[in-house]
């Protein structure tokens, strides 16, 4: 257990220290804070949107559907890789032409001020609702897996994203969401091998696989 929160304690140093890295690069213009500059790679931002769809839930309520049913819980992380595809071919480069800082610029151009502010409140106070959603099942599992105190760690990584955030604005976040790709993949490649090994073989799981998407497709 004490290597465990070893292990959570480094991570949050380095998700700090990732924050102050990229506080130059954030406090040139408003343009740089909010996306970068319009110069980030298709890797880095693609990182964000992948990393955005993680939660507790993941690693808890997914692996147990996962585990009950099979392949057919991948369907929904299949459908977000098919909408984030429609999105790429559709609005970004759409957004792109904008040039605009956030969403709700674009709103105002295209709707007015009035718009721009409404969505703007529906976007904080949704905001709030999801971020406080997201903790708090973070605070479950960790309550249940560290013996950790809930309220601890709401405000604890609630405080670690809000620093981050501010300090070095999208740059911080992408480069966050990036190391936490690495250490997903790293993680997910060795399970994946693990996986393999427990089921018999690459043969056996392709027959489990085409049992599982008949079912699905009955």
């Amino acid at each position: 257990m004490v290597y465990d929160y070893a292990v959570i304690v480094g991570y949050f140093l380095l998700v700090v220290g990732i924050g102050f890295t990229f506080k130059k690069m954030a406090a040139k213009s408003t343009s740089d804070y909010f996306r970068g500059g319009g110069r980030m790679l298709w890797w880095m931002v693609g990182s964000t949107a992948f990393m955005a769809q993680f939660s507790a839930w993941t690693f808890t309520g997914a692996a147990g559907k996962a585990f009950t049913d099979g392949f057919a819980v991948s369907l929904v992380f299949f459908a977000n890789t098919f909408a984030y595809f429609c999105g790429w071919a559709f609005f970004s480069h759409r957004f792109r032409q904008m040039r605009v800082d956030t969403p709700t610029e674009g709103i105002k151009r295209r709707f007015g001020s009035q718009n721009e502010l409404f969505f703007s409140c529906a976007l904080i106070v949704f905001s709030f609702l999801n971020a406080g959603i997201w903790l708090n099942a973070l605070g479950v599992f960790t309550s249940a897996v560290f013996e950790a105190d809930i309220n601890v760690t709401i405000i604890a990584t609630g405080l670690a994203v809000l620093f981050i955030s501010v300090l070095s604005g999208a740059w911080g976040v992408v480069a966050s969401d990036f190391v936490q790709t690495l250490v997903v993949a790293v993680v997910s490649v060795a399970c994946a091998i693990v996986a393999l090994v427990m089921v018999g073989g690459p043969v056996e799981w392709l027959l489990t696989f085409r049992q599982t998407l008949s079912w699905v497709l009955i």
